[in-house]
């Protein structure tokens, strides 16, 4: 039978004296420092969308995309993740993020409302993901 992707961690397993011993404290600790970065980013261009995107409510509109969109994609996120594996599902979502914060460079209807979509898509992946490989890793423990 195939393993799964959740079985695997999220760094390379240690070998120590002959014996393999997988380190999960260490992937806690990479999965947290990688959300600190990337919401500390995300927070500063979602603060500011009200107040620098004001052409027709640019800003309020493509939160109200986003967050309309999230809650959509929620409702199939966990098959997705099902189907690529937490690790490989972080690492995708992790790009909605990247495209929703590179789209407030050159804000229009034509980036910021696809970029939104988007990210609705990757965040609800993105949570799903998280919970799922946290919760092997202390299923494990």
């Amino acid at each position: 039978m195939m393993a799964l992707d959740e079985e695997s961690p999220l760094v390379d397993h240690q070998i120590q004296s002959g014996n393999q011993t997988v380190n999960h404290g260490r992937d806690i600790h990479i999965l947290s420092w990688a959300f600190l970065l990337i919401f500390l980013a995300y927070g500063a261009a979602q603060n500011l969308q009200s107040t620098l995107n004001t052409d027709g409510d640019l800003g309020t509109i493509s939160l109200g995309i986003l967050y309309t969109s999230f809650t959509v994609c929620s409702l199939f996120a966990s098959s997705v993740v099902r189907k690529l594996g937490s690790k490989n599902a972080l690492l995708m979502s992790t790009t909605g993020y990247w495209l929703y914060i590179a789209a407030n460079l050159k804000p229009s209807w034509y980036t910021m409302v696809p970029a939104s979509l988007y990210l609705g898509f990757a965040a609800a992946i993105l949570w799903v993901a998280e919970v799922c490989m946290l919760y092997f890793t202390i299923e494990i423990i």
